[in-house]
């Protein structure tokens, strides 16, 4: 009787199947960029046409932004990302992609054209014409009631704005074909860039909508970044400029959303598993198990249990992630950073006196929560929260309690006890 596990032929045969499957997972991880596209024809990073943002997304990575593409609806970010979300087409689709988000700030972009494909080049736009008003305004009164749309003679082009000198050093004008402006509305928007005919880009007077995010500004002509507009006069500069100022100078990422054009892919093992290239990964996976099914045809008996438990549930999943964090060493800074924005973020809401020191805004904020009823001391919870990050010996599990003590302090500040 052989007792060898595999013949010759069978080895042979797993020699060449693994080099062939380690040959392409090294091409594809290579050219996976080249390779897996996402080809639109509509308003979106993906697009080449002349509605598409592809351009724009580019100029951003080459301008050094920590830029990425999402397509998670609940996707992570930092604290000091800012979430674009350029030509939602519903205003269900921008408020379930901002829901969630508290970043530093973020660009709403209002859309303007309808599109048809061009049917020689898919990828190309043979049609456009303006969207009906009724379309675009669902979307604005997301931002605030009462806002009416300007629009003017489609073959006008607007180079006559205003800027806020204090934001921006811009030294061309922009040039905007067609505009699509915004009617003044001081209870709703701040102008930051204007004519005499409406605004073009405003910040949102801070609203239910939006608490949780430091700065919302609203661009209402796409065709500032738009393929075929970016590089017209000094918009390429104009826009740059805007995403430097929401990003405090490119300390935070830019988040690019496009789950809102319908691209939303929520995470998934299964799906990844056979999508490429893991699905590589997946066949090299299965061709080794069938040869092994094959190889153990003559052994007999059941393979041997492991004496390894695995453990489940909330408690082990809560170790494991404080683990990680102590590992990683940024703790620390984390919690640091949740309560510098928590403080921050309840004071701009309630108005607290400005340029006063920290001890008095903490003392300010007793009275406050005292006086709304507010079981939790805002000196006490912040104090201990300092306490364990300026601690030489960083406590996770102490930190995690901590960091949950001012969410719940943070809502009822806001929003009360109810």
């Amino acid at each position: 009787m052989d007792d060898r596990v595999f013949s010759k032929r069978t080895l042979l045969w797993l020699l060449v199947i693994g080099m062939l499957s380690f040959l392409g997972a090294f091409v594809a991880s290579i050219y996976q960029d080249k390779l897996v596209k996402l080809n639109s024809y509509g308003a979106n990073s993906y697009s080449e046409s002349a509605v598409g943002h592809k351009a724009f997304t580019k100029l951003l990575q080459k301008m050094n932004f920590r830029t990425r593409i999402s397509r998670e609806i609940r996707g992570g970010f930092n604290f000091s990302d800012v979430k674009l979300v350029i030509e939602p087409q519903t205003a269900s689709g921008l408020s379930n992609t901002l829901t969630g988000f508290s970043g530093v700030g973020s660009l709403i972009v209002l859309p303007k054209w309808d599109v048809r494909p061009d049917p020689q080049n898919s990828r190309w736009v043979k049609e456009m014409k303006l969207k009906q008003s009724g379309q675009v305004l669902n979307i604005l009164e997301y931002v605030g009631n009462d806002l009416e749309l300007i629009r003017n003679d489609t073959t006008l082009t607007a180079e006559n704005f205003t800027w806020d000198s204090e934001l921006f050093s811009l030294d061309q004008q922009l040039s905007v074909l067609a505009p699509q402006l915004i009617a003044e509305n001081t209870d709703v928007l701040r102008p930051l860039v204007y004519n005499d005919q409406g605004i073009l880009l405003a910040e949102v007077i801070q609203s239910d909508f939006f608490y949780d995010i430091d700065r919302t500004w609203v661009l209402s002509d796409p065709d500032i970044l738009s393929n075929h507009g970016l590089d017209n006069a000094g918009n390429a500069a104009f826009i740059v400029s805007v995403i430097n100022e929401l990003t405090h100078g490119k300390t935070g990422g830019v988040i690019i959303d496009e789950t809102s054009h319908g691209y939303a892919s929520e995470p998934s093992l299964w799906q990844k598993m056979f999508e490429f290239p893991f699905a590589v990964v997946s066949l090299l996976v299965a061709v080794s198990v069938l040869f092994l099914a094959w190889s153990s045809f003559t052994r007999f008996g059941s393979p041997e249990r492991s004496d390894q438990e695995y453990q489940t549930g909330k408690e082990f999943l809560i170790g494991n992630t404080a683990e990680l964090l102590a590992f990683g060493g940024h703790g620390a800074l984390m919690l640091k950073q949740y309560v510098d924005r928590s403080l921050q973020s309840v004071a701009l809401n309630l108005h607290a006196p400005k340029n006063i020191e920290p001890y008095e805004l903490l003392r300010w904020l007793d009275r406050v929560g005292h006086a709304r009823g507010i079981g939790i001391s805002s000196s006490e919870v912040i104090r201990t929260a300092e306490d364990l990050y300026k601690a030489n010996t960083f406590n996770v599990l102490a930190a995690i309690r901590a960091a949950q003590n001012i969410h719940r302090w943070k809502q009822e500040m806001l929003h009360g006890t109810g």
